[in-house]
C-alpha cells in the first residue's frame, strides 16, 4: 500500500510538474537522488528552498563530487561575474551574478534566473537547468523529508521503486540528524515504538564547503595526434584544434599519400607535424612502406619527416620517431565519452598522448577539447625532440 501511494504522489508531481516545494519542508531534510543514486547530505549536494523554488549545489553536476555525470558543465568567467553551464553539443546557460539575470543559447532564459549564494555555496535552480539540459526533473515528499530527483536516460527504477529501495537509507539518515540535532522522541504507536519529533526550524547539515573556485585549476597536459583516416576530410578536424590552439601530428596512411597531397600540405600549412601510418603484414613491410613514403612526403612538403605511428623496434632502429599513443579515442564515441576517457587518461598520466580521429564529427572534437581547455588542461607542442 505504501509503495501504490508513493507511486501516487510521484506521479501526481511529474503530472503536475512541481517545481515548489511546500513550506513544511523547510522543517526537513531535503533528499538529492542521481539516477539510481541517493546523494550523501553535503553542502556540495544538498537542495534548498528558496523562494518557494527547488536550488541545487553548482557542485551536484559535477561528475567529480558525485560520480555521475549528466554531460553538464560549469566554470565561472574570469571576473567571477557570471556562472555559465554548458554541453558540448554547445548548449549554454548564463547566470550574471551581479543582476541576478540569466540567458540561454537557443532556448527560453531560465525561470528563475536567479544564483543563490549560502556559506560561499552557489545554489541554481534546479529545474531550469533540467529543463534546458534536457534533464527528468522530479520531486516527492516522503516519510523523512522533501526528495528531489534529477535523471537521464542511465536511471533504471521508478521514482517509487527507487524511494522504496533508498527508505531504510534515508530513514538512517534522518534519525542519526534528529538525535544529532538534540531532538528527542515523543508518544508511543501502541508497538512500544517511538516517532522522532523534528525540531522547528532545522536546516540541511553542512559538511564541507565545495572549492568551486579550482574547477578551472590544469590537470594535465597531453600531446595531440590525429589519424586522417582515408576517405574522410581532416579540415574539420584541424579547426578544432584551432580553436584551442593545439598543434598536434597529423598521421597518414603510407598507402594514400598520392592521393592526400592537399590535405597534407593542408596540416603542414597550419602548423601542424606530418607523420606517417606504417602499412604491411610484417615489420620489413611496415618498414619499406615508411621509407617511400617518406621520399614522397618529402618531395610534397620539401622538408623532411620522421614521425610514425607505430612502435615497431626496426622502425625505431632505421632513425624515425615512433610515436605511440597512450590512448586512441573511440572514432565512433560521443563528445562525453571522448572527453571521459582522456580525463581518466591523463588524469592518471598527467602528461601523455591521445590520438584523435579525423573520422570523429568536427562538432564533436571541437567540444571535446574545448572542454579540455576549458578545464585548464594544456596541449604540448610535439617536435622531433620531444614528443
Amino acid at each position: 500500500m505504501k509503495k501504490k501511494i508513493l507511486a501516487l504522489v510521484c506521479a501526481a508531481a511529474l503530472t503536475l510538474s512541481l517545481l515548489v516545494v511546500p513550506s513544511s519542508a523547510s522543517n526537513s531534510l531535503f533528499f538529492l537522488s542521481l539516477n539510481d543514486t541517493l546523494a550523501p547530505q553535503s553542502v556540495q549536494t544538498t537542495p534548498i528552498q528558496h523562494s518557494g523554488w527547488v536550488y541545487v549545489p553548482v557542485t551536484a553536476f559535477n561528475n567529480r563530487v558525485t560520480g555521475i555525470n549528466f554531460g553538464v558543465y560549469y566554470g565561472f568567467t574570469d571576473n567571477n561575474e557570471s556562472l555559465i553551464f554548458y554541453n558540448l553539443s554547445g548548449k549554454t546557460m548564463t547566470f550574471n551574478l551581479v543582476d541576478g539575470t540569466a540567458s540561454a543559447t537557443g532556448g527560453d532564459p531560465p525561470v528563475p534566473g536567479k544564483v543563490v549564494r549560502q556559506n560561499g555555496t552557489y545554489y541554481v535552480p534546479a529545474y531550469a537547468v533540467c529543463r534546458y539540459f534536457g534533464l527528468s526533473y522530479s520531486f516527492c515528499t516522503t516519510d523523512y523529508g522533501p526528495f528531489l530527483r534529477i535523471k537521464d536516460g542511465s536511471a533504471v527504477l521508478s521514482d517509487s521503486l527507487f524511494i522504496s529501495s533508498a527508505s531504510s537509507m534515508m530513514r538512517s539518515r534522518y534519525n542519526s540528524y534528529y538525535n544529532q540535532s538534540g531532538s528527542t522522541t515523543t508518544g508511543n504507536n501502541g508497538n512500544g515504538s517511538t516517532n522522532p519529533t523534528p525540531p522547528t526550524p532545522v536546516s540541511p547539515p553542512a559538511v564541507e564547503e565545495p572549492q568551486v573556485t579550482q574547477e578551472n585549476a590544469p590537470k594535465f597536459s597531453l600531446y595531440v595526434g590525429l589519424r586522417a583516416s582515408q576517405g574522410t576530410d581532416i579540415t574539420a578536424a584541424l579547426n578544432a584544434l584551432a580553436n584551442v590552439k593545439a598543434t598536434a601530428v597529423v598521421f597518414f596512411p603510407a598507402d594514400t599519400l598520392a592521393a592526400s597531397g592537399d590535405q597534407i600540405r593542408q596540416a603542414a600549412g597550419r602548423g601542424h607535424k606530418v607523420g606517417l601510418i606504417p602499412v604491411g603484414d610484417t615489420a620489413e613491410e611496415r618498414l619499406q612502406s615508411v621509407r617511400k613514403g617518406h621520399d614522397l612526403l618529402s618531395r610534397i612538403l620539401r622538408q623532411e619527416i620522421w614521425f610514425v605511428l607505430s612502435g615497431d623496434k626496426e622502425l625505431g632502429d632505421a632513425g624515425y620517431l615512433c610515436w605511440s599513443p597512450g590512448l586512441t579515442a573511440k572514432a565512433s564515441g560521443n563528445a562525453t565519452q571522448i572527453y571521459e576517457s582522456i580525463v581518466d587518461y591523463g588524469e592518471g598520466q598527467k602528461s601523455g598522448r591521445v590520438l584523435l580521429d579525423s573520422r570523429t564529427s568536427g562538432p564533436i572534437l571541437a567540444g571535446v577539447l574545448n572542454q579540455l581547455a576549458q578545464d585548464g588542461d594544456t596541449f604540448l607542442v610535439p617536435r622531433e625532440t620531444k614528443y
